[in-house]
Parts: C-alpha cells; sequence; structure tokens
C-alpha cells in the first residue's frame, strides 16, 4: 500500500510519510482524528512486526504506581477475563517479544510476532489490557502485583511482586548511586522520583490511588502508538481504532524542565561484615547535559565519556588511578529522557579524598581543554560509537521503538533518534576543531549546576533496613483493631482464593491461539560449512550482516586444571588491556575502538551432546569488524594473543580490583544466574568449568589474589604466560566467520605458530559443596537447584523442553512468583542434559525450594488434568526461534556444531515437540522425582534467608 499525506484508513489520517535514510524502509506518521493519538510506523519488509502503545507518565512521588500499573494491566481484561492473559500469551504464542517496561517518564507495551495472525492476537489483548483491565474491579491484582499484608503468627509482613522486585533493584550500590544522584539533580522534577518504587514508599500506596493514576494516564491522548515491519495495515489500524473510538479528546502531560542547580548529599548502601570499609566509597559528579532536542550535543558527550574514562589509560581514568584515589572510574550519558544528564563516578575511594578528586579532575580537564584533546582518541570513539549504533542487536523493532521515544514523546520528530548519518558527519566536524574541548569545559569545569553524591560503605546499613521495616511493621500490627485485622484476613484470604482458583474454561476460551497449523514443522536452519585451511579447521556461516565480518577463535585448553581455568578466566580479561610487543596500552586501545567495532576474550567450555565426564575448555577471541578493516583487525588480534605483555603488576592489580568489584556487583544483581552455575556445577565437567571461570570460584580467587597480590602475582603471570605460549597456536585453533561475502582466513591463522595440539577433551568435577549458601549485601535472594538428565538414564528430546515449559508457567510462576512474591521463577532445560530451575529477587528462598520438590506431583496432577497441550507446544516452539542477530545466528550455529548436533537432530526434536502427548510427560515423572532427592542447591541471600533453609554450607561472597 503507498500511503500518501491525507490519506484516511480506519479513523487515522495520514499526515507524514518519508524514507528512513540508510534503511529499505519508509517512516509513515498518522493521527487519530477523535482522540488526537498520533502513531508511528515503520514500513518496511521485515517479517517480524511489532506493536507497541506508550503512554508519557510522569510519577509524582516514589510509590512505583506506574511500575505497579505496567504487572497489573496484564491481568486480566474485559474482553479477555483470565487471571494473566500475559501468561496464557507466554504458553500459547509465537511472540518474539511480549513485556511491558516502566521508564523514568514513559510506560511502554510492545508485542511482535513473524505471524500476521499472532501478531493480531497480541495486538488485540494487549489493547484490551491498558484500556480495559480488570484492575478497575478487582483490588487482588492490586495487592498481588503492588503489595499487601501478610499475617506470620503474630508478626506482619510485606508481600508483592513489585514490592520484592525494587527490593532487589535497590541492594546495588550501582543502583543506590544511580537512584540518588537522579534525585540530587531533579529536586523539582519527576525525574526526582523513583518510577520504580522505593520499598520504603511502595506501602504508602492505596488502591484508591492506584486507580485514580490508571484513570488519569492510561488515556489515547496521552498515548503513542508504534508499528514496524510488514504488517497487516488495514486490520491493525481497524483493531486499534476500535479501542481508541470509546474514548474523547483528552489532555497530554507535559515535563516541567529542572532548572539545573548545585546540590550535594551522603548515601549509604550494604556490605557484609567480611569487607573492610575503606576504600569502598563511592563519589559521583553529575550534570544536566541539556534537552532532548541536541542529539549531537548528547552523542558527543558520549564520545568524550569514552575519551576520558573508556578505559584505564584513559587521561581522567589513568591520573585518578595513578594518584591511588580510586579503583575505577565511569562516566555515562543517561538519555532517552526530557533532559538527558552526565555523571562521573570514582569508585571504590575514602570520602575523605573528595577534594582532591575533584581538584585532580578539574587539573586534568582544564589541560586537556587548553592543549586540546588527542585527535585520533576523539576519532577512535566516535568510529567506536557510530559502530555500535549500526550493529544494532535483536529485537530491532522494539530498540527502533525506543529510540523514537526519545524525542517523539516530547513533541518533536520521531525520525530523529532513527537515522545518525548527519550526527556523525556533525561529530567529525566538531573533532576537527575544539568543539569538543567547549564542550568538554562546559561539562566538568563550569561548577554551576554540578551535584555531588557521597555513597558510603555500611556492614550495618541491610540489618537497619530490615530492622526499620520490621518496627514499622510491628507498630501497624499493634495499631490495628480487631475488626481491621478480621479485614485484613479476609483480604488475604479473598487474594489466595483468586490466585488458586483457576480460569474457567469459558474464559480461557476467549483468548485468541494459534492453530498448530501455524507452527512450522520444521526448524530454521543455520548452515555450516566446515573446510580445512592451512590445516585448521574453519567453520563458515552465511548471513546478511552488511558488510560486517564477526569471526571467532577458539583455543583448545584441556591441558589445564579447573583452578587453572579459573585463573585463565581472569588472563582473557586481561588481554586488550595491557600492553603487548608493539603497542603500549593507549595506543592498543586507540586502535581497536578506531579499527575493530567489538572485541572481547573469554574462556568457556563445550561438550558433545548428553557428555557428562569430559569436556573441552577453551580460551575464546570475538571479534565484529566493518570488512574494509578486517585485515587491521585480524593482525590486532594476533597481536594481542600472541605479544601480550604480563610484565606490568601495576596495571594487572587495577584490573584486578575492577574485576573483583564487577564480579561482586554481578552476584548481587544476577544472584539467580550465580546460583544455577553453582547448582550445576556438580552434574557435568561442563558445569564445572562453568561454574570455575565465572561462578562462586572465580569470586573466591580473585578475593585471594587481591589479598595476597605481591605473593602470588609472579604465580599467575607464569601460569598467563604458559597458557598464551602453549595454547594460542594453529594446531589448537577453530576458526568462525559468519559473513555475507567469503573473506580469505590464511593471514589470520598464518599470524599463529603451528604449535602443539592439545588432549581432545578432559575430566573435571567441584569441590564445592553439594548444597551452597552464599551470603550477600542485599535484601532479596535466589533460590537454584540443578540436575542432569544421565543420572537417571535419560537423554534430552523436544518433549524435555515442552516440559520445563510448562512447569514454568503453569507451575513455577503461580507457586514462586504469584502466590510468593518473587519477581521471577522457571524451569531450564538444555539440549546437554543439564536442567535446572531457579528463582528471582525472591523474599522466601526457602519456600521455593520445598516448591520444587513438588514439581513431579504437579506434572502428575497436569496429566490427570487433560489439558490440551496444544498452546505449549506453540509456545515451546517459539522458544527454540528467538530474533537472532547475524552475530548470534553464528554463535548458534557453533555451539550446535561443537556440540555434534545436525540440523536432523533439530528436526527430530520439532518433531518430538510437535508430537508431543501427556503420556510422554508422564514419562518424565521418575527424573523429576529423582531431581527432588539429588540436585545440587544453591541459594544467594542474606543471612535471615539462608538460615531459613536447611542444610547449607554457607560461605560469604
Amino acid at each position: 500500500m503507498n500511503l500518501l499525506p491525507g490519506e484516511k484508513i480506519g479513523g487515522f489520517t495520514v499526515t507524514r510519510v518519508r524514507d528512513i535514510p540508510g534503511k529499505d524502509a519508509k517512516l509513515v506518521e498518522m493521527v487519530f482524528e477523535k482522540t488526537r493519538t498520533e502513531l508511528a510506523w515503520v514500513k518496511s519488509s521485515e517479517k517480524n512486526k511489532l506493536f507497541s502503545i506508550t503512554f508519557k507518565t510522569l510519577p509524582e512521588d516514589s510509590t512505583g504506581v506506574f511500575h505497579i500499573l505496567e504487572h497489573s494491566v496484564l491481568c486480566g481484561s474485559e474482553k479477555y477475563p483470565v487471571r494473566e492473559p500475559f501468561v496464557e500469551l507466554l504458553k500459547s504464542s509465537m511472540n518474539t517479544f511480549l513485556n511491558a517496561m516502566t521508564f523514568p517518564d514513559k510506560t511502554m507495551y510492545p508485542v511482535s510476532s513473524r505471524s500476521e495472525q499472532d501478531f493480531l492476537n497480541l495486538t488485540s489483548v494487549y489493547l484490551d489490557a491498558v484500556f480495559a483491565p480488570k484492575i478497575l474491579t478487582n483490588p487482588n491484582i492490586f495487592r498481588q502485583e503492588g503489595w499487601h499484608y501478610e499475617e506470620d503468627g503474630d508478626k506482619l509482613l510485606y508481600n508483592g511482586v513489585v514490592f520484592n522486585e525494587m527490593k532487589g533493584a535497590t541492594s546495588s550500590v550501582d543502583d543506590v548511586a544511580a537512584r540518588n544522584m537522579q534525585q540530587l539533580l531533579f529536586q523539582d522534577s519527576c525525574y526526582g522520583y523513583n518510577s520504580g518504587g522505593d520499598p520504603d514508599r511502595i506501602p504508602a500506596l492505596t488502591y484508591e490511588k492506584f486507580l485514580e493514576t490508571y484513570r488519569k494516564n492510561y488515556h489515547p491522548s496521552n498515548a503513542r502508538i508504534f508499528l514496524d515491519g510488514d504488517i497487516p495495515l488495514e486490520k491493525t489500524l481497524e483493531l486499534i481504532g476500535s479501542y481508541l473510538d470509546r474514548f474523547e479528546p483528552g489532555y497530554k502531560q507535559e515535563i516541567t524542565p529542572q532548572i539545573p542547580k548545585a546540590a550535594e548529599k551522603t548515601v549509604y548502601y550494604e556490605v557484609s561484615s567480611r569487607e573492610e570499609l575503606s576504600a569502598r566509597t563511592q563519589i559521583v559528579m553529575g550534570k544536566i547535559l541539556g534537552g532532548w532536542q541536541d542529539k549531537t550535543r548528547d552523542l558527543a558527550a558520549q564520545v568524550l565519556c569514552d575519551v576520558l574514562a573508556g578505559s584505564n589509560d584513559a587521561p581522567v581514568k589513568r591520573k585518578i588511578l595513578a594518584a591511588g584515589l580510586g579503583q575505577d572510574v565511569t562516566m555515562a550519558v543517561e538519555d532517552g529522557v526530557d533532559q538527558p544528564w552526565i555523571t562521573l563516578r570514582v569508585h571504590n575511594t575514602d570520602d575523605e579524598n573528595t577534594g582532591k578528586i575533584r581538584a585532580l579532575i578539574t587539573d586534568t580537564v582544564r589541560e586537556l581543554v587548553e592543549k586540546g584533546i588527542d585527535k585520533q582518541e576523539l576519532t577512535a570513539s566516535i568510529n567506536r560509537l557510530e559502530y555500535q549504533m549500526k550493529d544494532m542487536e535483536e529485537p530491532q523493532a522494539l530498540i527502533r521503538c525506543i529510540l523514537s521515544m526519545n524525542s517523539w514523546l516530547y513533541g518533536g520528530d520521531p525520525m530523529m533518534y532513527l537515522t545518525f548519518d548527519d550526527t556523525f558527519a556533525a561529530l567529525r566536524e566538531m573533532a576537527s576543531g575544539d568543539a569538543f574541548e567547549k564542550l568538554l569545559s562546559s561539562l566538568l569545569l563550569e561548577e554551576e549546576g554540578i551535584c555531588v553524591l557521597h555513597v558510603l560503605p555500611s556492614v550495618t546499613y541491610g540489618e537497619e533496613c530490615r530492622k526499620a521495616e520490621a518496627e514499622k511493621l510491628a507498630a501497624r500490627r499493634a495499631a490495628m483493631t480487631s475488626d481491621q485485622l478480621a479485614r485484613l484476613r479476609e483480604a488475604n484470604e479473598s487474594l489466595a482464593a483468586w490466585q488458586q482458583t483457576p480460569d474457567s474454561q469459558e474464559a480461557i476460551a476467549t483468548l485468541p491461539v494459534l492453530s498448530l497449523e501455524e507452527v512450522p514443522t520444521e526448524p530454521a536452519q543455520l548452515p555450516t560449512v566446515e573446510e580445512k585451511v592451512s590445516g585448521v579447521t574453519v567453520l563458515r556461516h552465511t548471513a546478511e550482516t552488511n558488510g560486517i565480518v564477526h569471526f571467532t577463535a577458539y583455543f583448545s585448553l584441556t591441558d589445564l586444571s579447573l583452578e587453572e581455568l579459573t585463573a585463565a578466566s581472569f588472563l582473557a580479561k586481561l588481554l586488550g588491556k595491557l600492553p603487548t610487543r608493539n603497542y603500549d596500552a593507549a595506543a592498543l586501545q586507540n586502535a581497536i575502538k578506531t579499527h575493530i567495532g567489538s572485541l572481547d576474550f573469554s574462556v568457556d567450555a563445550v561438550a558433545g551432546a548428553g557428555q557428562v565426564d569430559a569436556c573441552r575448555p577453551r580460551l575464546t577471541a570475538r571479534c565484529s569488524v566493518l570488512r574494509e578493516n578486517l585485515p587491521i583487525a585480524q593482525a590486532l588480534v594476533a597481536e594481542i594473543l600472541t605479544g601480550t605483555r604480563l610484565d606490568e603488576p601495576v596495571r594487572i592489580r587495577e584490573i584486578l580490583m575492577q574485576t573483583e568489584t564487577e564480579a561482586q556487583q554481578s552476584a548481587i544483581m544476577g544472584g539467580h544466574v550465580f546460583a544455577a552455575a553453582c547448582a550445576q556445577a556438580h552434574v557435568s565437567a561442563l558445569n564445572a568449568v562453568g561454574e570455575a571461570v565465572n561462578g562462586y570460584s572465580l569470586v573466591r580467587w580473585l578475593h585471594d589474589l587481591v589479598k595476597n597480590f605481591d605473593e602470588k602475582i609472579g604465580d599467575f603471570t607464569a601460569l598467563s604466560a604458559r597458557v598464551l605460549e602453549n595454547a594460542v597456536c594453529a594446531s589448537r585453533l577453530i576458526l568462525s566467520v559468519t559473513e555475507d561475502t567469503v573473506t580469505d582466513v590464511t593471514g589470520l591463522i598464518g599470524k599463529f605458530p603451528v604449535g602443539t595440539a592439545a588432549p581432545e577433551e578432559t575430566a573435571y568435577r567441584t569441590a564445592l559443596p553439594e548444597r551452597l549458601g552464599i551470603r550477600i549485601p542485599a535484601q532479596v535472594s535466589f533460590a537454584c537447584v540443578g540436575y542432569h538428565l544421565s543420572r537417571c538414564g535419560s537423554r534430552y528430546s523436544g518433549t524435555v523442553r515442552l516440559l520445563s515449559n510448562i512447569v514454568s508457567l503453569s507451575y513455577l510462576w503461580n507457586m514462586v512468583r504469584v502466590q510468593g512474591g518473587a519477581y521471577g521463577a522457571g524451569m531450564h532445560s538444555g539440549r546437554g542434559g543439564s536442567i535446572f530451575c531457579y528463582s528471582y529477587r525472591d523474599p522466601s528462598p526457602d519456600k521455593t525450594l520445598e516448591v520444587y520438590r513438588g514439581i513431579g506431583d504437579f506434572v502428575r496432577q497436569f496429566h490427570d488434568s487433560g489439558e490440551d497441550l496444544t498452546k505449549f507446544i506453540i509456545s515451546t516452539v517459539a522458544g527454540t526461534e528467538p530474533l537472532v542477530s547475524p552475530r548470534g545466528q553464528g554463535s548458534i550455529a557453533d555451539a550446535m556444531w561443537f556440540a555434534g548436533l545436525t540440523y536432523e537432530d533439530a528436526v527430530r526434536e520439532r518433531r518430538e515437540l510437535l508430537q508431543a502427548t501427556r503420556e510422554d510427560l508422564l514419562g518424565w515423572c521418575e527424573m523429576l522425582d529423582r531431581m527432588a532427592r539429588e540436585a545440587g542447591v544453591c541459594v544467594v541471600g542474606h543471612s535471615e534467608a539462608l538460615n531459613a533453609c536447611e542444610g547449607l554450607t554457607v560461605v560469604d561472597l
């Protein structure tokens, strides 16, 4: 359909049609005449189709009302009166994205699918959810998703999904720093509030205020609708219009700009009693950057962040590290808001250093302004940023939707942030003169509007928070009359009854579902062409990469012990950051940014499908580069792998301290991943290596090296030199290339010595306890159990994946998330045979472990229920074919090849899925019963949570 301005369709009028530069697509803008609702459509031939409706939601407090609304409107609606249409869609849809998101000033509801009918189904359910939700008549939804009181004996407790989610989110020092700096900068603005919700403030939100906020904000005149891909336009607009037409014109919210003002504040975050308090303070400086209108200034500030603090040899970071005034320095621009801001954060210092830090930053910046910023460094950072903007990961349609809001939400052009060619030309023009120096001076030398935040460590802060909450609850309990207690018990009984009552078949039948005929009978192919080049196995994958070459070099490490692999994992983090034979560290960073899009090194492992006793660890180098820069990129990768110098202990120690902090924060914020690695470490050699290089064993090794650095650095560098000398050679190399045109890789292979081959595989076993508790400074916990199918003589099949999907969505979701209040829970099974269950931001991990033990009984009940498997089969198939970038396609194909899996295996799995029966599921119950008895266990959480779990060996993070 060739639309022109002025055309009318489905109640909409086309207002503007433009080509999108650099993309075979048009941006079509429309307005719904009755309510003046704006719509933008990226019209293209892309099979993935996206619908999103976004409301401008400006918080007036930190009760998290918009976050709770985001959860709650997806819990039933007029047309679809089931408890959780969102979950039912997860069970039955071929969606490629299905979620909702709360931002500081907007709430977004995006869905996408490759299937036209599925796309229309999803759009219908989401439109009914936001415009006709059951929250208006059912307070149980607010109590479940937001907060409510529960009785525990004679005590009161808080519970609620968002309440527990935000308890976890606000446990991290990174969140404490970001949240409080935002509050400091925007004292008179909506951005000064926590849109996600402050756990201290969430219980102040009443159901009445919740409904009032919904009615005020969820109106078509306060919404923007975004479409992307080859959508069925007439059907889509007719569907959207049928909802918008119910409303009369309303108002559009406006943001009151914040007048910049200087401010200073001190806050605290929790650390464990094991940790020293010295050198654990964070000093954060922040400043409002300007308005959303100045895209070039925004990106120029991002370039400056990279130039000044993007590596340990960037000038501001180098000066602070060299002076011993901090362990790390980061700079960032926070955009996607009406007024973007910039922060500079010095990590792990002492508060008394604040004056020295600010003086050193001022002196360094003044010198850069007066002498000029190195042009090559500016060019390198511009090149890296431009590559990142062009090499967009999936889901691309969603990213375009979010980018459009960077201007559109504030009355600007939705095209503005969808194209960047002119902006990067402007940045290069700026770099040729002194514009970057002027911008830098205005940001860091002009004191007006600079805010300073002191984030201090406290070993008692977490306990004080828990005590304060307990006292508040005790006071509330003491003040309650017998009538109030009776009403509370009645409300909780009502909530429990609602949660535990299955939806009627009539209600379920209202949801649109696909038929199995809509599901592809064969999986998508990710072809791998295997060839020998100079004696090296090369895996080639053809994909539409737009002139980018993604290559990965895998070097075998099977001659290393498990402990040595942990050390090698830290070695991988040093590569590209230390000087080499021909580059000092700064010059190397500059060369990487100038010529390479992305580059990273890691230690990981592979094993044959179902293989348990042995695996193949490897050192992996992943690089993505524009085709014209391939020769120099290959030379740089070879230079790093063969010429890295390990004779600079000061630099190694700097990176070590940064890595230790990053690993700790990762465990606190992503404890489910951490716990899953530990829980599975016993089930196979592959999992043992995975934990050793990314789990608690790595954190413990980092702690030890930090504590005994002078004594142990020599042994580490000797091991590292041996690893690089022995492993980085053609005899141990397997090379993978994903590209759109075949390139010659003999030059890269020729840069490595022939060397000596390593053993094909090696057996590994972990020494971790099988029931492990890891104590972290946080307010919520994570509980995992891990098992392997081989322990009961079984092998992976498509029915195991189906089983995991059903258990996740029909059992764990209800028991752990809905009734338990955790933010997330699920069961995952991998093609290798590993299987694990996890909970995320969980208030009661002890109860969750008990829930895991009931999975077998649930599956038996599910079998007896006679519930149709079709919807679960559809969503399980969808899970096997996510949106994947070209780089991701190559990685998946590599994983299949290393596991010895073929396309025929994928076809067999699809066939097993499509033909699955309830009897097939029943056949897994013995395995589930054994998993309940024999699984490895890991709980990551605070002391009280760990003490409630029986039989754990407890260690500190």
